[in-house]
């Protein structure tokens, strides 16, 4: 279902290296039970920087406000950093999708705790999208992509590879309904980085076919959703959580809790984070909810670094 073989070794360089760190600023995160000052941090899965600063600086001053501390947003330049960042203690506090939740889970194990996830996690879904150039307009399943594919020479495009909505689940209904890895099938198969780039690089006919999260298709602009359709719902997962280190101890962890499952529109800062985040409102969660993707990377199926 998923490739196993060329990555497995560099997954776990990957997940060793972590943990390395982590080990070497377990002092920096002994056990301060309320601290004078959170940092938050999030996966860059916009390609946009001044974008996550603006309405992730929102969650940050809500957050802070609700619990009396100050909070800071702390942004970071690729998925591994944000994990790292959480297991080194340099941020308490992470926006991460569902491949980077399994991975911060393996290298912290009990010391990352979820918060809450949208209510639209636990029903996410990926689109495929092609350039109106290949004239096609909709498929049925992947498989009937890979046969309108198959000897036209088009290249695809994923997101980030530790992206789960950008590549590891687009991937794994790619391999599930078509029965062949998608390089099996296009003439090249890249990674553009972030959701809203493939939209782009699709749009502009870089790549003539791609896949991304719905959300993020969502935010784009009208124009650019002309020059790269829908051409495919994936079946639905779960994805993102917004998780925390637990050594922030229980009283300030439920504080948090209740901060983000009562965020709402009344809020100007709560509006506009749920507005970015194409959410309706923050529901419980639990890490245990995310085991399947623990499981799924220790099996070694490769989705990078």
């Amino acid at each position: 279902m998923f490739q196993r073989s060329a990555s497995r070794r560099g997954f776990l360089l990957s997940i060793a290296a972590l943990a390395t760190s982590a080990a070497l600023f377990t002092g920096t995160v002994a056990a301060a039970e309320r601290p004078e000052k959170l940092i938050i941090t999030a996966i860059p899965d916009d390609g946009d920087a001044d974008r996550m600063r603006e309405n992730f600086g929102a969650l940050a001053k809500y957050l802070g406000e609700r619990v009396g501390i100050p909070v800071e947003y702390m942004h970071v330049e690729n998925y591994a950093a944000s994990v790292t960042a959480l297991a080194t203690g340099r941020a308490h506090i992470a926006w991460l999708g569902a491949v980077t939740v399994a991975q911060a889970r393996i290298v912290m194990g009990d010391e990352l705790t979820v918060l809450g996830c949208r209510d639209i996690d636990k029903g996410f879904v990926s689109y495929f999208i092609a350039n109106p150039a290949t004239g096609v307009s909709e498929v049925a399943d992947l498989g009937e992509l890979a046969g309108l594919a198959q000897g036209k020479g088009w290249s695809f495009t994923f997101g980030s590879k530790s992206s789960t909505s950008g590549h590891l689940m687009p991937r794994s209904f790619f391999q599930e309904e078509a029965g062949v890895a998608p390089e099996k099938v296009f003439r090249t198969v890249a990674y553009s980085g972030s959701h809203d780039v493939t939209m782009r690089m699709v749009g502009d006919g870089t790549h003539q076919v791609g896949a991304l999260n719905y959300a993020s298709w969502d935010k784009g602009s009208d124009e650019l959703k002309v020059r790269a359709p829908v051409i495919y719902t994936t079946p639905e997962y779960t994805n993102y959580a917004l998780t925390a280190r637990s050594d922030l101890g229980e009283n300030l962890l439920n504080e948090l809790r209740t901060a983000l499952l009562t965020l709402g529109e009344s809020d100007d800062n709560g509006k506009k984070v749920l507005e970015y985040l194409k959410a309706g409102r923050f529901i419980e969660a639990d890490i245990s909810e995310w085991q399947g993707y623990v499981d799924l990377l220790q099996s070694g199926i490769d989705i990078g670094g």
